[in-house]
């Protein structure tokens, strides 16, 4: 099943551009090789922060929930991605499957006004 992740900027996000699946064999001498077992990236990392009123948050927080954590992928909207230059937005693979990483962090900022932190995780499913 996949959920919609509600349609608002973040006001900050970090990107993580994850791991190609490597393994390195050395040897007693020193000399090794590393093999690639596939050729695409995966366990990229989108962290996004927000400053909303709690009526956004309860959306972001709904969404969680309707995935049930991380076991439903998430339709991320391109409001996600607002302020990025299509340059840099053209380094997201599409191939990648966004799931939650972690639970969502909320700190109360003031009545109504909350700053919440999403971890989300790029996965390269079958």
């Amino acid at each position: 099943m996949t959920v919609n992740f509600p349609a608002i900027a973040p006001t900050s996000r970090q990107y993580d551009v994850g791991e190609f699946p490597t393994k390195r064999f050395d040897s007693i001498s020193g000399a090794g090789i590393t093999r690639l077992y596939g050729s695409k990236a995966f366990n990229a990392s989108l962290t996004l922060e927000f400053v909303l009123p709690d009526v956004d948050t309860a959306l972001i927080l709904d969404c969680y929930n309707q995935a049930r954590g991380d076991s439903d992928v998430l339709n991320l909207p391109s409001e996600i991605f607002d302020g990025m230059s299509a340059v840099l937005k053209s380094q997201i693979p599409a191939h990648l499957s966004w799931r939650w990483g972690e639970s969502p962090k909320i700190q109360s900022l003031f009545p109504d006004q909350s700053r919440l932190r999403v971890q989300l995780i790029g996965t390269l499913d079958a």
